[in-house]
């Protein structure tokens, strides 16, 4: 009989273990997450780079697919230009190349996405016509990094999330970026967590960068 029961307790086993290798977490629907923010402004002009991790595919629908690596150009002129797109000298650690850069109409911002992941300790500048913008890593001296702001926020979102699981399964996707305050230029930066669901369902959290007060939770 105890050879009987050892047998299927063993044989049961991998089944379990398959079972709890198969369970969708919340932390495996990250469609995006900012991991680095390096921020740079001179007279008449500001910029951001945002680094880390995206969907390849990327579509807001609550499925999460194969993410890649991501760094984020984007600049901002304070008087239009006629140009739909720019070319700027992007030098990293003293290495030259040309970047072209596309209007987004939205916000007015010259954006493109490197395709590849910058170091936090990179020394960056961009040049265009007369401009010079020195990029430093503004992330280094936020209070709560991208890992602590994910804990959080999930803390924040705790029971709340109970739509988003199907069998313990969380059938959603997440994005956790950096929030820029526009109005009033201070400049003051958040983290923001989004979490969509295949309905359409959103929840939001936005959290102090310096010590993780939570800004907005809806």
């Amino acid at each position: 009989m105890k050879k009987i029961l050892l047998s299927f307790l063993l044989l049961s086993l991998p089944v379990l273990l398959l079972g709890c290798q198969n369970a969708s977490k919340l932390e495996d629907n990250i469609s995006e997450i900012t991991k680095t923010y390096f921020i740079a402004e001179t007279q008449g002009a500001k910029a951001s780079i945002s680094v880390g991790e995206r969907e390849e595919d990327y579509v807001i629908d609550g499925k999460h697919t194969k993410n890649v690596d991501f760094s984020l150009i984007a600049i901002k002129f304070d008087e239009l230009l006629p140009n739909n797109q720019i070319t700027v000298n992007f030098t990293v650690n003293d290495v030259v190349s040309e970047v072209i850069l596309d209007l987004n109409p939205a916000n007015h911002y010259y954006m493109t996405d490197l395709g590849y992941p910058l170091d936090e300790e990179d020394n960056i500048v961009i040049y265009y016509n007369n401009f010079a913008l020195n990029f430093k890593n503004q992330s280094k001296t936020f209070g709560v990094d991208f890992n602590q702001a994910l804990s959080l926020a999930k803390e924040e979102l705790d029971g709340k999330l109970d739509d988003f699981y199907n069998n313990k399964n969380f059938e959603g996707e997440c994005y956790l970026k950096i929030l820029t305050e526009q109005e009033g230029e201070d400049g003051n930066l958040f983290w923001v967590f989004t979490v969509v669901g295949r309905d359409g369902n959103k929840n939001n959290v936005v959290l102090s960068v310096d010590d993780g007060r939570i800004i907005v939770s809806d």
